[in-house]
């Protein structure tokens, strides 16, 4: 977008609609109106506008409409926008609604003089400030926009005090997870709303004011396609059970995807499902997903394909197997933790679990018997774990030499134990190898 001016000086009649244009938010019975001009006169013949969306109007002083801006959501990847942010992906995920797009810009071919292009943008500036918060419930603090070089040279938003920022790589967005070379690439050009827009946007936390608009992304798989690739050789080797007739997925595929969803946070088969549309045509080909041949991409299975098949699935065998996988995860620093919890509402079901520390999810885990306790458990709750080389770090009630003679010796793994008062020959003898703490206790600020 953009708007030339063939005139360097104003004519008195022009002059004063600069002074007295103004400009105000469409309403909705103006909507088609607003749609057709924007249809007829812009260069993209299109009015479509997405997500959070504002459409003002600008007035004339008797009430004559001379220029349209639409605004929406902000683009969900620029590269050169990301990197003069600084901002992390994370950041970008979670602070997106705090950007918005100025998506259409016209000015009615009737009433065009120079000038009026940054004037408005100004005067668009202004009530976006007031008018986001008010019709979406969040502020804003930083607008973008794309100039098409073959058309316009952005100088309103020169004018204006936007920022180039220069061109994009030149891609468009053609479906949810697809994106097509269109070798048009966009000069994007940024204003700020507020002098410490960019500062904030990048910040480990966002001010008060803006910390309502940080949205919580949906759970989304954050392993690279390398990792995917491990997961399909782990499940490769479990048997399927399923019925031959009608089956598109593969069970490693099925398994491997449904893993995924787990590690994001997923809970119900329909998160898992969620999670898995998400992934891309390369996370799917990793995968080794349906390749539908009407369409020639890569389809995720759906929450009927999971339900088939992990109901028809050896839980025992995936347990084993996931445990094993997480762990070789944490190659560098394998760090084991190892506790029980008692489970509310199950009539005192007790459950003695290891996690990972780094990725806190869960490898096995055993019931604890009703007139037993944790204990006894460990060698048979690590059994199929592969510990040698790693870190197992557990609570008091698990510090006795039997257990650390059994990881070091017989597992070829290291302990980190606490030693509390039920250990007291055990505490006194460290008190003296070690008068200060080492560690301070947890309530106790560093």
């Amino acid at each position: 977008m953009g708007y030339p001016s063939n005139q360097i000086h104003p004519s008195e009649q022009q002059q004063a609609l600069l002074r007295t244009v103004r400009l105000r938010l469409v309403q909705a019975g103006e909507i088609p109106r607003w749609n057709d001009l924007m249809v007829r006169h812009h260069y993209l013949h299109d009015a479509r506008l997405v997500g959070e969306v504002l459409r003002y109007v600008a007035l004339a002083e008797d009430g004559e409409w001379v220029a349209l801006l639409g605004y929406s959501s902000a683009s969900l990847h620029l590269s050169v926008r990301d990197r003069w942010l600084g901002w992390t992906s994370e950041q970008r995920e979670r602070r997106l609604p705090l950007l918005t797009q100025n998506s259409r810009f016209l000015i009615l071919p009737e009433r065009r003089c120079p000038n009026l292009a940054s004037r408005l943008l100004k005067l668009a500036a202004q009530r976006l400030v007031e008018d986001f918060p008010r019709v979406h419930g969040h502020p804003v603090v930083l607008v973008e926009t794309f100039v098409d070089p073959v058309h316009y040279q952005g100088t309103c938003y020169q004018a204006a005090n936007w920022l180039p920022l220069g061109r994009t790589a030149g891609w468009a967005r053609a479906g949810r997870d697809y994106y097509q070379k269109h070798d048009r690439p966009k000069e994007l050009w940024v204003q700020p709303l507020h002098p410490r827009a960019s500062e904030w946007l990048r910040a480990e936390r966002l001010p008060e004011a803006l910390a309502p608009a940080e949205r919580v992304p949906p759970p989304r798989n954050r392993l690279g396609v390398g990792a995917l690739g491990s997961l399909i050789d782990l499940f490769g080797q479990v048997p399927d059970a399923r019925r031959g007739a009608g089956r598109r997925h593969r069970l490693d595929c099925v398994l491997a995807s449904a893993t995924l969803g787990v590690l994001a946070g997923g809970r119900t088969l329909a998160d898992l499902a969620a999670i898995a549309a998400e992934l891309s045509q390369p996370q799917l080909r990793a995968l080794r997903a349906w390749n539908n041949p009407k369409t020639g991409r890569r389809e995720p299975p759906s929450e009927s394909t999971f339900q088939r098949a992990l109901s028809a699935t050896d839980s025992s065998l995936l347990d084993q197997l996931l445990g094993q996988w997480l762990l070789a995860q944490d190659r560098d620093h394998p760090h084991l933790c190892v506790d029980g919890k008692a489970l509310h509402g199950t009539g005192g079901l007790r459950l003695f679990s290891a996690f990972c520390g780094k990725t806190e999810t869960v490898v096995s885990q055993l019931a604890v018997p009703e007139k037993s306790n944790e204990i006894p458990m460990l060698p048979a709750l690590l059994k199929d774990v592969p510990i040698e080389g790693a870190l197992v770090s557990a609570d008091a009630l698990h510090t006795y030499a039997d257990t650390a003679r059994h990881l070091v010796q017989e597992r070829g793994a290291d302990y980190l134990f606490v030693v509390k008062d039920n250990q007291p020959a055990l505490r006194t003898h460290c008190a003296r190898l070690f008068p200060e703490p080492a560690f301070p206790p947890s309530a106790q600020r560093l």
